[in-house]
């Protein structure tokens, strides 16, 4: 009756009969599992755990209730809040009450010493401690560094240490900021040495640079060309301290210093001003590269619906745009008149901008690539920058294209991507995380566009170790040096393994904020359950070994490795 009451949509009465069955035989296990599923929907969280508790007991072979009643846990704990979003005010809450761990005493005795305000004079050891003047090291801070560097290896001892931290607002702990490894362009664009930063002594006498001044604006200048000095940093990931103010706009100071920052770093006179979709956020723009031209490679099979979008977006999106263009299509063995159809009309309305290379072999996404790289346009013109897109990509608004080129013509860029949406507005793609789940995944895939997860990371200019291939731009003197995509790899980690390449030889890769596109994932082609996939981790992890099982340096330590929505990495365990 319980089930007959659930499926009229008469929950509460389903409830009473459910309840009714498991009292009348409390050992059939099942009664309890059903009764555990309406109290569930019902959001009697408490309840429903017990049930699922009662379930697992009665039914101890069936190991996959386990992971409701793990699941279920989370939830009631969390008062029906998603963990999935990344964390709330509530899951954050909760871990530190029950799963942050803890700090050293700070009884215990420093094995070093340790200025928490420059000295008068130089030390002759030690490290000195900068911190904001709205900052608050938590009891224990120093210590939980020393136990820290305790663990480095020899080799790896840092001369600048940082830390993550969050908001001590009205007595309550709020926004933590999980910090990743050091990344140049996402420390451009949000600086997270403001709060506590530490410097080793004997690398400040080495580099022969002054002591900190006690002026805050003047400390933050002496950071900036202290950082010049290219110091090895070490990253804490735990929280050791609190801000007590509110998070605000970037000051004109700051902007200035970053700006003469870049500057001295041989990055030219990049545009530099305060976020305006993250506080405290900068906004960093390099000069568009008039000069040059693009080629957008974009292979297809069949699909003329999806294609026609992705091609009148572009056409959109770049008239009048300061980047040249030029489109290649590479057909795939296509058999739909009405594919033949839409690149006829499309040759007859873009000209010589745009051309068609068959290629009916069976899908190799590597192979397909090169031929429109390498493919001779009627311009008789081969252009530096190449975009790698897909064909279930479509362009949202004009200036995409010039940013991602801004970046891609920097010397020390290798590839550029963008933020991918999904048609209803949520992340796609916010660059790669290699390492994550043990392979490589899309940072804060399914989150909200404009989310806060890592103070907002991927709304700002960001570092990854890769971006993917669905929309990658690069110079083609790297393409040619990396040698292009690999043929082994015909559909998946092919970006991924490109990126390493390049990333290898020095190269960093970027994603600009202001380069925003939907992408159809999965329109085109069936990439559930690939065939494929296994073969191609195998082939990466054969030739990258241990470069895929840690997301160091672009995920935060302190963020769980399986799961792309940046939460805590003890939410892994409280299951």
């Amino acid at each position: 009756m319980g089930k007959y009451f659930a499926a009229c949509g008469q929950l509460d009465r389903a409830e009473q009969h459910q309840t009714l069955s498991c009292q009348f035989d409390p050992q059939l296990g099942w009664n309890w599992f059903a009764l555990a599923e309406l109290l569930l929907e019902l959001k009697r969280y408490e309840k429903a755990w017990a049930c699922f508790r009662r379930a697992r007991e009665a039914l101890p072979e069936e190991h996959w209730i386990a992971d409701h009643d793990a699941a279920l846990q989370l939830t009631h704990l969390l008062g029906g809040e998603p963990l999935e979003r990344g964390g709330s005010a509530g899951s954050y809450k909760l871990w530190c009450a029950a799963l942050e761990p803890r700090l050293p005493l700070s009884s215990r005795r420093l094995a070093q010493p340790w200025w928490l305000e420059p000295p008068d004079s130089m030390p002759q050891q030690g490290w000195i401690v900068l911190m904001h003047r709205a900052a608050k090291l938590r009891a224990g801070g120093l210590q939980a560094i020393e136990q820290w560097l305790e663990q480095c290896p020899a080799d790896a001892q840092p001369d600048l240490i940082y830390c993550d931290e969050d908001r001590l607002i009205e007595h309550e702990r709020r926004d933590p900021w999980f910090k990743p490894g050091w990344c140049w362009e996402s420390y451009w664009a949000m600086p997270w040495l403001e709060s506590l930063s530490a410097w080793r002594v004997s690398w400040l006498r080495l580099k022969q640079l002054p002591l900190p001044p006690l002026e805050p604006e003047e400390q933050q200048q002496w950071i900036w060309r202290a950082l010049e000095q290219r110091p090895c940093p070490g990253m804490v990931p735990q929280v050791l301290v609190h801000r007590l103010d509110q998070a605000c706009e970037a000051t004109a100071e700051q902007v200035n210093a970053l700006k003469a920052h870049l500057q001295r770093m041989g990055e030219g006179d990049v545009r530099v001003g305060a976020s305006d979709q993250v506080k405290g956020g900068l906004s960093l723009q390099w000069p568009t590269p008039t000069e040059q031209r693009c080629r957008i490679v974009i292979p297809t099979r069949n699909q003329a619906p999806l294609l026609a979008a992705c091609l009148q977006s572009l056409e959109t999106t770049l008239k009048g745009g300061a980047v040249g263009w030029e489109i290649v299509v590479i057909d795939n063995g296509s058999t739909e008149a009405d594919l033949e159809a839409l690149l006829k009309q499309w040759q007859g309305k873009l000209g010589e901008r745009f051309s068609v290379v068959r290629d009916a072999r069976a899908f190799n996404w590597s192979l397909l690539n090169h031929r429109g790289v390498v493919h001779n346009s009627a311009t008789d013109q081969q252009p530096e920058l190449l975009l790698f897109l897909n064909n279930d990509i479509e362009a949202i608004e004009a200036g995409w294209l010039e940013a991602m080129a801004s970046q891609a013509c920097r010397e020390s860029i290798g590839c550029v991507g963008a933020n991918l949406l999904y048609p209803d507005g949520s992340l796609q793609h916010g660059g790669v995380v290699v390492g994550l789940h043990g392979g490589a995944d899309h940072a804060y895939r399914g989150l909200p566009h404009r989310h806060r997860v890592h103070r907002g990371r991927s709304q700002l200019l960001s570092n990854w170790g890769a971006v993917t291939g669905a929309c990658l731009m690069v110079r083609r003197s790297l393409y040619e040096q990396a040698g292009g995509f690999d043929p082994a790899l015909p559909v998946e980690f092919n970006d991924v393994d490109f990126c390493l390449r390049l990333g290898q030889a020095g190269y960093r890769h970027v994603i600009p904020p202001e380069a925003v596109l939907i992408h159809k994932e999965s329109q085109s082609r069936d990439c559930r359950n690939s065939p494929t996939e296994q073969s191609a981790l195998r082939l990466m992890r054969a030739r990258w070994g241990t470069r895929l099982s840690t997301c160091r340096p672009w995920w935060p330590e302190a963020s769980d490795p399986t799961q792309a929505d940046g939460r805590a990495r003890e939410w892994a365990l409280a299951g």
